[in-house]
């Protein structure tokens, strides 16, 4: 057995781990229930840490760059897995449904395991920025909804719950035309994690 065949196979023993693959660069992991449960828990540094310990005990050699993957390609060459360890990280949700009738947006999407902006907000407790929630609201509705690319007034915002790694949330969109008004909810199922509106003194454009 190669050595990168010995380190996704006692990887993917890992109760943590639900796929692994190694590729010149470093190694690709689709975390299971459990290991999701440990990186909202206490940080990506502290997973992998735990992780590269595990491969330090089987005498292995640890690789240097890791990627956590939402979504797994059961064919992964190495050329795949360095190709996707050469991409910086999300820094956007993934977009799983889309329904936009006219001024209003239902938007699916799931917050990004190894999201960029976890790294600092915050290390060993990774939580989505309220500033990040209010950025991805403005571009999808600019793209769905023909409101303005920013804005500096928001009005009645709420952050009622915190939005955590590979949450899958409903982002609802509406555009108030005639009162320059866009209104926003971020829902954890039947639970509203966030809202707000954004407001523009008169039509843009």
């Amino acid at each position: 057995m190669s050595m990168a065949s010995a380190i996704a196979t006692t990887l993917g023993a890992h109760p943590w781990v639900a796929h692994a693959a190694v590729g010149d660069a470093g190694v690709c992991l689709m975390l299971s229930a459990e290991g999701i449960a440990a990186l909202r828990g206490q940080g990506r540094q502290a997973c992998l840490g735990a992780l590269r310990d595990h491969l330090a005990a089987h005498a292995l050699g640890i690789p240097t760059h890791w990627r956590l993957c939402d979504q797994w390609n059961a064919v992964q060459s190495a050329a795949q897995i360095d190709a996707l360890l050469a991409q910086p990280r999300a820094e956007h949700p993934l977009l799983l449904a889309d329904h936009t009738q006219g001024h209003e947006s239902a938007l699916e999407l799931l917050i990004p395991l190894d999201l960029r902006h976890f790294a600092d907000h915050f290390p060993h407790l990774p939580v989505l920025p309220g500033v990040v929630q209010l950025a991805w609201a403005l571009e999808f509705a600019a793209a769905r909804l023909d409101t303005p690319k920013a804005c500096r007034r928001m009005e009645m915002l709420k952050f009622q719950r915190l939005l955590r790694p590979g949450d899958r949330v409903q982002l609802r969109l509406r555009h108030d035309a005639t009162a320059h008004r866009l209104h926003f909810a971020y829902q954890l199922g039947d639970i509203e994690a966030s809202s707000g509106r954004f407001a523009w003194e008169a039509a843009h454009g």
